[in-house]
């Protein structure tokens, strides 16, 4: 029951159906409007708290944050869970900022890599195949790698919660980044530029891949 009363509270804040500022009913009013017991509603209330939803002043009023300029990345699976909001928006910032992680990342990592590491990097291509049945997580694999070798630990959580967005429906990602993951070339030819440590053929290799996504994203919003 706290998922039902967190999911409804987050959809209202989300879609400023409960404005930011506004003061949310006390704590017998909400467990009787949403049919829960008190510790129910609490559990609820306290996940609004972590993702910086709501501000909970002991002794005052619950109330709504702006969630544009107090949460973190981690609320960007919740807002694309959010059917009220407009995907075609979401996709495309989260794909926006895939390609800048993505291109500073491989950048980095030509700049930062081990000899092991690029080993790694350029072997995990080599045992790639265009049909494979798992091509999309090795794909997520091989991205994992490089950002893991950019030794950026802000890319790499940033990474993580692109991903789990992205997995929220794989059938329509894989088919929107079907031409990026099957590009074996082009990824080759990125893990041999890291593992050369060259940064700019690093990131024009980067860009080529990650701007797929975005690109027919662009060209059919909807």
């Amino acid at each position: 029951m706290s998922d039902t009363v967190y999911r409804q509270l987050r959809d209202a804040i989300l879609t400023d159906a409960l404005a930011a500022g506004a003061a949310l009913p006390g704590e017998r009013a909400l467990a009787e409007q949403f049919g829960v017991a008190r510790h129910g509603l609490r559990e609820a209330i306290r996940r609004l708290q972590q993702a910086r939803l709501v501000e909970v002043s002991h002794g005052g009023a619950t109330r709504v944050l702006d969630w544009r300029t107090n949460a973190g990345l981690e609320l960007l699976s919740d807002v694309a869970a959010s059917s009220e909001l407009p995907g075609g928006t979401i996709l495309r910032s989260a794909l926006e900022m895939r390609m800048a992680i993505g291109v500073d990342a491989a950048r980095l990592a030509s700049r930062r890599i081990t000899a092991p590491a690029a080993a790694e990097i350029e072997a995990f291509v080599a045992g790639s195949s265009g049909s494979a049945p798992d091509l999309p997580e090795r794909y997520q694999q091989f991205w994992r790698l490089i950002v893991v070798a950019s030794e950026n630990l802000a890319y790499q959580l940033a990474y993580n919660s692109l991903v789990r967005l992205m997995n929220q429906n794989l059938e329509f990602s894989w088919e929107l980044s079907a031409p990026e993951i099957t590009d074996l070339g082009t990824q080759q030819a990125l893990a041999a530029a890291i593992a050369r440590g060259d940064a700019d053929a690093a990131g024009d290799a980067a860009r080529k891949l990650t701007s797929v996504m975005l690109d027919r994203v662009e060209q059919n919003p909807s």
